[in-house]
């Protein structure tokens, strides 16, 4: 099992780029540049015809289906982990900031192994489907947007797949795990040995 955790302090003027993440097949991290002034800042999120050349999948958009969605926290929530029959582009959309965590949950030699990084709106997260994804929340608020494509339906959720955030197995590095705020939900997540592999052809 491979542990990855990177961390970024620069916020403003960053360059566009892209980067895949080690130990976790398909799962890209981009550098989203934010300008700013006296009023505020302005980034594109996403910008397809910039982000397909840098590694952006194509297949995101092969079935039409686009849904966006946003939530709101507050410091110390922790939600995760989650795996779920979609793919999904992570970022921040105002000030606040998340410690980022995922587990490939997917059927292979990657089974279990991890990464950690710190999202703020500099910063976009390409997630395939089967690799779990959780943050916890490091500042006061955040409003955490995705991006998938499918639409949500309940008759999907047999297809999800969860593991406990707090496995020492994973070898996650919460903030202050002791004073995060979770639901009752997560907290009785299997833990990695309990979780089945997700096969491609259920994904």
């Amino acid at each position: 099992m491979e542990k990855n955790k990177k961390m970024t302090e620069q916020f403003f003027d960053k360059e566009l780029a892209a980067r895949e993440v080690p130990g976790i097949p398909g799962m890209l991290e981009f550098d989203i540049p934010v300008r700013g002034d006296n009023r505020g800042w302005f980034k594109e999120n996403f910008q397809k015809e910039k982000m397909l050349p840098l590694g952006f999948p194509e297949s995101f958009f092969a079935e039409g289906k686009l849904q966006n969605n946003v939530s709101f926290s507050r410091k110390n929530v922790l939600r995760g982990l989650h795996a779920e029959p979609w793919d999904k582009y992570i970022s921040v959309a105002d000030d606040g900031k998340v410690l980022g965590s995922w587990v490939d949950l997917r059927e292979g030699d990657t089974f279990g192994n991890t990464y950690q990084t710190v999202i703020d709106a500099s910063k976009g997260i390409f997630v395939p489907r089967g690799v779990a994804n959780g943050f916890q929340v490091l500042s006061d608020t955040v409003s955490y947007s995705y991006l998938v494509n499918d639409y949500w339906a309940l008759e999907l959720k047999p297809k999800y797949a969860f593991v406990n955030y707090a496995d020492p197995a994973l070898g996650i590095q919460w903030e202050n795990l002791e004073a995060a705020e979770v639901s009752e939900a997560d907290k009785n997540h299997p833990l990695l040995k309990d979780v089945k592999p997700l096969r491609k052809e259920d994904l």
